[in-house]
């Protein structure tokens, strides 16, 4: 038993030491050298390949990253618009509309959707003024005046009171009314933000509400002075206490359809114009 174990020992020795003795020898190879030299360099460039390729990934992330903030700024500044735009709206709305409209030939505004700004006169140019304005305008009853002292000067302009006119006694703003003063009321909406005086209709457009509705007038065609159509409304009044003779100033007639170029039909000669007053 002794010398088996003996034998067996002295067989390991051998083999062991021929296994140091082939790897001093592989390790001396040249050309094993190179092999792993070679070995090593593939991998290394396998490695530079690689980190190439992760950094063109970071690169074109960055840039990714880049846009996305761009585009969050840009939304951003897009939200920040829309929710100025809604705060907007939401002030209109509980402004409770906001459309102003002058009603001529009446003291008092349309019921339940206006409210009274002010009710006063209507005035304007001279008709026979070759320089006259053209707009008519609603004068307060209550004045106020500049706080200045000027040299007297004739190149002003003027401005007088208004009239109903006809060449008959009665027109189509009520009975007897020829040469009455005209009134007149601005007017605010409480629930509308537009307002539009359409002639020749006596209802609104889908979608509009009726302010109130009349006659259309302007100045007598022949007269010197430039005029502007208005809208008098349908129950037109005197200006109470007002005076009833022909101061002349401006003047208030009813418009009739002349057939030429304005298309005859729908409009037909010799016909009064109509006119509404529509909100929205």
């Amino acid at each position: 038993m002794v010398l088996y174990h003996t034998i067996l020992c002295t067989l390991l020795f051998y083999v062991n030491c021929d296994d140091s003795l082939e790897k001093r020898i592989l390790m001396s190879d040249p050309d094993y050298i190179n092999q792993q030299m070679t070995h090593l360099q593939g991998e290394l460039q396998s490695l530079q390949a690689k980190v190439q390729s992760q950094e063109a990934k970071l690169q074109t992330q960055s840039a990714e990253l880049h846009t996305l903030q761009n585009l969050q700024s840009t939304v951003q500044a897009q939200t920040n618009e829309i929710s100025s735009l809604k705060q907007q709206l939401v002030q209109a709305n509980s402004d409770g509309g906001g459309s102003t409209f002058v009603r001529w030939g009446r003291m008092d505004c349309p019921a339940n959707l206006t409210e009274l700004v002010y009710s006063g006169y209507a005035g304007g140019s001279y008709s026979g003024h070759s320089g006259a304005a053209a707009d008519p305008l609603c004068l307060p009853p209550d004045p106020q005046w500049l706080d200045t002292t000027v040299v007297p000067d004739t190149y002003t302009g003027h401005i007088y009171g208004a009239e109903y006119e006809s060449v008959n006694a009665n027109t189509l703003f009520g009975p007897k009314s020829h040469d009455e003063e005209v009134p007149c009321a601005v007017c605010r909406s409480t629930s509308f933000v537009s307002s539009v005086m359409i002639p020749a209709r006596t209802t609104c457009y889908s979608g509009w509400t009726k302010a109130y509705g009349g006659s259309l007038s302007s100045g007598y065609y022949a007269q010197t002075a430039t005029s502007q159509y208005v809208c008098v409304d349908e129950h037109a009044q005197p200006v109470v206490g007002g005076a009833d003779r022909n101061d002349i100033g401006v003047l208030f007639y009813g418009v009739k359809a002349f057939c030429g170029s304005l298309r005859c039909p729908p409009y037909e000669p010799d016909k009064f114009i109509a006119c509404v007053v529509c909100m929205k």
